[in-house]
Parts: structure tokens; C-alpha cells; sequence
């Protein structure tokens, strides 16, 4: 709007008089003028006066923002999991169950698979990374993106889905304590999900706790 136009006049000469912004308010939308014609024009008077832009609003839950962080959590569980499957064929290896043939062939098919998994590390793992470092500049460029509610609901989603597999593992490994049969493989495959799990819950959950997202100290 024109610093010259009618509006901006009535304006001026309105406040020079001692009208409230109330009344203002009230008078323009008693002749017709739209509501967000008449914020837009109290904008321009005060950027006039005050010599400082009106800062733009930005929102805090965009579609932009639910795709980084879909994707982050996604790549996350990716290569979460690729290397937990890693961990555990390699277990199986290292602590060879008495009870099963120990051929050849069976360890041979063991690292067949476990090249699936690490692929899953590989390829997921980077865009992990990448995405956490770019949500991070977001964030620092923009505070106000700390209370999206994009972010809190995936972030709380992702810590539920963690403590489920935490807990469900100290209740496994206690049932099969209880029951006099923990191997040295249960133990040490109890300990990879329970550090996986809990460093997930940790890590996202700390996040919270300091109103930012985490990444940046460990990735960069």
C-alpha cells in the first residue's frame, strides 16, 4: 500500500489526534474495508514510524517440513535395523549354538544375507546424516520451528516405537533369566537391541528436553 493513499492519510492524521488502534479498527470496518486490508495498512504505518519491517510469520508445520522429517525417521529405522541384522549374524557367528549344524553352508547363507543389511546401512545411513544436518539449519535460521507440530508428533511417534522395543526386550531377556536359559548369544543379542533402542530414545528424547533437534554435535 502507497504511503500517499487515502487510507494511509486517514491514518496519520487519525493517530496524530490520538485514536486508538481499536477504534481505528472498528471505524474502517464500518465503511467496508476488509479486515486484512486494514492490518496491512496499520503495518505500513508503523514500518513508517518505527523504521522496521514487520517480521513475515512463517509456519512452523509445512508440507516441506513433515517430508525431512518422515524422511529422517525412515532412513533412520532403515539403517537402525541393517545394523542390528548385521550385529546379529555376526553374533551368530562368533557364539555358535551347540544345538544346530554349524556347516559350511549355513554361515555361507548368513553372509549372503548380511549383504542386504549392510546395504541398507550404507545407502540409508548418509541420507540419514544429510537430512539431520539440513533440519538443523532449518532450525537454526529459524527458532520458531522448534514447536512445529510436525516435529513433536514424529519425534514423540519415534520415542513410543523405541521404548516398545526397549521394554520388550528387558522383558524378554527377564522371562528367559527366569527361566534358566540365557546363552551367551541371547545376552549379547539383547544387548544390541537394548543399545540401538535406547540410544534412539536417548538421543531424540534429550533432543526434546533442550528444544532442539539433535545431529549437529555428532554429525558434524
Amino acid at each position: 500500500m502507497s504511503n500517499d493513499s487515502p487510507l494511509h492519510e486517514f491514518l496519520e492524521a487519525a493517530k496524530a489526534q490520538g485514536a486508538s488502534d481499536e477504534t481505528l479498527r472498528g471505524a474502517l470496518r464500518g465503511r467496508g474495508w476488509p479486515e486484512q486490508e486494514v492490518c496491512r495498512a496499520f503495518a505500513d504505518y508503523y514500518e513508517g514510524h518505527s523504521g522496521l519491517k514487520v517480521p513475515a510469520y512463517r509456519r512452523s508445520g509445512s508440507a516441506k517440513d513433515a517430508f525431512l522429517y518422515l524422511l529422517s525417521f525412515s532412513t533412520l529405522a532403515t539403517w537402525i535395523f541393517g545394523a542390528g541384522s548385521v550385529m546379529f549374524t555376526l553374533i551368530d557367528r562368533w557364539f555358535k549354538d551347540p544345538l544346530s549344524p554349524a556347516n559350511q553352508s549355513y554361515y555361507s547363507n548368513s553372509y549372503y544375507e548380511m549383504a542386504d543389511s549392510l546395504a541398507c546401512v550404507i545407502v540409508a545411513f548418509p541420507i540419514y546424516v544429510f537430512v539431520m544436518r539440513h533440519i538443523v539449519r532449518e532450525l537454526e535460521g529459524h527458532s520458531e520451528k522448534l514447536e512445529s507440530p510436525v516435529r513433536k508428533w514424529l519425534t514423540y511417534l519415534a520415542l513410543l516405537i523405541a521404548a516398545c522395543v526397549v521394554v520388550g526386550d528387558l522383558i524378554s531377556f527377564l522371562t528367559y533369566l527366569l527361566r534358566g536359559e540365557i546363552t551367551a548369544r541371547f545376552v549379547a543379542k539383547s544387548a544390541v537391541v537394548l543399545v540401538l533402542s535406547g540410544g534412539v530414545f536417548w538421543y531424540y528424547f534429550g533432543s526434546l528436553q533442550r528444544g532442539a533437534i539433535p545431529a549437529k554435535s555428532d554429525h558434524e
